[in-house]
């Protein structure tokens, strides 16, 4: 992969830890009027229709058919490790624990140990330090306290969470080598919609909510827009970025959260959380200085 291709993937990386953040925030406007459940559901329905206007002519006839049963294997896989394992022991976790904690747990930089185990990344042995460092930076931001760490049910399913996204993240890989971006994100919307169908039949909830807010509108529209961009991107940087320098790169999603949490909710931060940010600032541009100076190719 060129070294361009690569710088391109850094920095959308950094625009895609942004864009994280603000999906919690459209999350909390549907929080008015939709169930978690209705909020994937139906985030997922608007953003494959929005695909498929966008996309769809991309995806004739023959296209689809010169897909094998492997191909729809790994686009139904995918699917349901992000939006099904992914979003609903985060959810789990959520509910069974501190926030704090769950943030800690589920964003660890270990995405690399799986590019590794999937794909023999290597991994540059000077980048280890800054790794082990960006942890820290992160307990920090998330205000961990060692002491009171327990292995709990919301820790356990905060882990698994983080495992499911980040094996779906470097599945990009395995799809067919001749399919664009834009075709893998229409093609992965059209079965993320199932996971949370099934979660709403199995706790008998409604389709429908009960009543609409207009930001709870306005937060549907826009989340669902960022679930085609959000996937788009992700696909883009997995293809281009070894798996620890995207998921270091991607730890920034912490830096802005705290950012916006102080600009738009009043939310303080200690000198630690300061302190933490700035590591992580730090760490990811150093390994992604790395990435940039390594040879082409991933």
């Amino acid at each position: 992969m060129s070294k361009k291709n690569k710088k391109i993937a850094i920095l959308l990386a950094v625009v895609q830890a942004l864009l994280f953040v603000l999906m919690g925030v459209w999350a909390r406007f549907m929080n008015e009027s939709f169930t978690l459940s209705q909020q994937v559901f139906w985030r997922m329905i608007i953003a494959l229709v929005i695909a498929w206007v966008l996309f769809g002519k991309s995806l004739d006839k023959k296209t689809l058919q010169s897909l094998s049963g492997y191909d729809w294997m790994i686009y139904v896989v995918r699917s349901i490790l992000y939006f099904g394992a992914g979003i609903m022991l985060f959810t789990f976790a959520v509910n069974h624990t501190t926030l704090g904690i769950v943030s800690f747990s589920s964003s660890l930089p270990i995405v690399g140990i799986f590019g590794w185990i999937m794909f023999r990344e290597r991994i540059d042995i000077k980048a280890l330090p800054f790794i082990l460092l960006s942890i820290i930076g992160l307990g920090l931001l998330c205000k961990i306290d060692v002491k009171s760490l327990h292995l709990s049910a919301g820790i356990i399913t905060a882990l698994l969470s983080m495992v499911a996204f980040d094996i779906s993240y470097l599945m990009v890989r395995y799809h067919k080598a001749k399919m664009t971006n834009f075709q893998n994100t229409t093609l992965l919307l059209c079965f993320a919609w199932i996971a949370p169908l099934v979660a709403i039949l199995l706790t008998k909830g409604k389709f429908i909510p009960n009543h609409f807010t207009t930001l709870a509108v306005v937060g549907l529209v826009l989340s669902s827009i960022l679930n085609v961009v959000n996937l788009y991107l992700l696909n883009y940087i997995f293809s281009n970025l070894k798996g620890y320098v995207a998921g270091n790169v991607l730890l920034l999603e912490g830096v802005f959260a705290l950012i916006i949490g102080f600009l738009f909710y009043n939310e303080s931060a200690n000198f630690m959380q300061l302190l933490g940010a700035i590591i992580i600032l730090a760490t990811a541009y150093v390994i992604s200085f790395f990435e940039r100076e390594q040879p082409d190719g991933l």
